[in-house]
């Protein structure tokens, strides 16, 4: 006979601490972060440098300098980078961001002195191999022609004109013809200005013991090219005062949907609170948004909002795709959960899915070492401090739906949105109540 089932017991998480690491120095003055606690005999050597797209004069020249840094170097060809680093099983990583660039190596310990030494040999000496310039940028070119076709980067692009300004440095189009006039010379510029020892700094995680501290001191605390230090001043935000614009894609069948509202940087007192609520409002799959105009309207496939926070500035965005006759109906629906949670504060059952939800996704930073250098990392790009991850932990364990309604009133505002559409705009302006 079989016997009952019954429901398993539902735990809440235990109280979550990070003790955030402290920076080492090398010989040379250079700081780094130590990750050390890993059970595996790997790591990964994150090396953040100097250089992003503020900084740029055309848009992408961060990106590619980046990506074409770790090809080949004076010593290694771009054939014997790849072999040896299929050979050790090691594997090189490249990305750029607002006011820095972040190139990584992973490798097993055993091998770690020899890839550390590639890598040194890449970052200080690049050679820029020409065919290798050439193919990437066809491959990004190629990717960006692509992209260009779809509703949602012409929406993207639109807002980023409209929110910051047009010129300001983050509102740059990336266009396929653009990113195939940066030739070598504006590669080696940007690397000149950007790329020394005084300007980069070190994560170091894995399986960290005395052997991979000293390689580090002994290949990048001999590093002794200074130079210029970034100024990570962000030039000021000044958005259009246009509140509504429409991106022409005749025959689209879709349109994409991009609103914003300004928000406060992360430094602000109630940054951690209004993260909760957009949370509520549209973080996740049980979210408002999401149930009321996925789920049970049936508009769209999905909607996702967020609050974007940067250094010195942050925005609430919503972003969604939709078949063209539901596009003003989906407006109208962000606002009007807006104003439910301004009139009314979240039922406590709703409240306590959504703090759970996000003690779970910070949760996953204790998973491993790489986990929490992402952590570091984000600290670092962000501008953020050692106890920014308990500040937020103490913030959910505080809020009360009555703070979230009262930051509801004052920060979603729909009077407030830039909204851009793209799509036919023929059609969007027939359909327009």
């Amino acid at each position: 006979m079989p016997t009952s089932l019954k429901r398993p017991v539902i735990h809440n998480f235990p109280t979550l601490r990070l003790n955030c690491p402290s920076p080492m120095r090398l010989a040379n003055g250079m700081q780094m972060w130590v990750i050390g606690n890993g059970e595996d005999e790997i790591n990964r050597f994150t090396l953040i440098m100097g250089g992003g797209a503020m900084h740029e004069s055309k848009a992408m020249t961060a990106y590619i300098t980046a990506a074409n840094v770790l090809q080949g170097s004076n010593r290694f060809s771009p054939e014997q980078v790849a072999r040896l680093l299929d050979y050790y099983g090691a594997w090189k990583a490249s990305q750029s961001h607002d006011f820095c660039s972040i190139l990584s190596i992973s490798s097993l310990n055993e091998h770690f002195e020899k890839m550390l030494d590639l890598f040194k040999s890449c970052v200080t000496e690049p050679s820029f191999p020409d065919d290798e310039l050439s193919v990437l940028k066809q491959r990004l070119a190629g990717n960006c022609a692509t992209s260009r076709q779809q509703v949602a980067t012409l929406a993207g692009d639109a807002m980023k004109q409209l929110y910051y300004g047009p010129t300001h440095p983050l509102s740059r189009v990336t266009t396929p013809e653009g990113i195939l006039s940066i030739d070598r010379n504006d590669i080696m510029q940007f690397y000149t200005q950007h790329y020394n020892a005084s300007n980069a700094r070190i994560i170091l995680a894995g399986k960290i013991g005395d052997k991979e501290l000293a390689t580090v001191e002994r290949v990048f605390g001999s590093w002794t090219a200074n130079g210029p230090v970034d100024n990570d001043d962000e030039p000021p935000i000044v958005p259009q005062d246009k509140m509504l614009q429409i991106v022409d894609k005749p025959g689209a069948v879709q349109s994409a949907i991009n609103i914003t509202l300004r928000a406060i940087p992360r430094r602000h007192p109630d940054y951690n609170k209004l993260r909760i609520l957009i949370m509520a409002l549209g973080g996740y799959f049980g979210s408002r948004l999401n149930q009321n105009i996925r789920e049970e309207k049936g508009y769209t496939y999905g909607i996702r909002g967020f609050l974007a926070g940067r250094k010195a500035d942050a925005y609430i965005g919503i972003n969604t795709e939709c078949a063209t006759q539901y596009t003003w109906r989906i407006i109208d629906e962000v606002k009007l959960e807006m104003l439910k949670l301004q009139n009314k504060p979240i039922p406590k059952v709703e409240l306590d899915v959504v703090k759970q939800h996000i003690i779970s996704d910070l949760a996953k930073t204790f998973d491993t070492p790489f986990t929490m250098a992402e952590y570091v990392n984000g600290t670092l790009l962000n501008g953020t401090y050692p106890e920014y991850f308990n500040d937020q932990i103490d913030t959910l364990q505080t809020v009360t739906a009555t703070e979230l309604q009262e930051l509801a009133q004052r920060y979603l505002l729909p009077e407030k949105m830039r909204i851009v559409i793209a799509g036919d705009a023929q059609a969007i302006h027939h359909l327009k109540p």
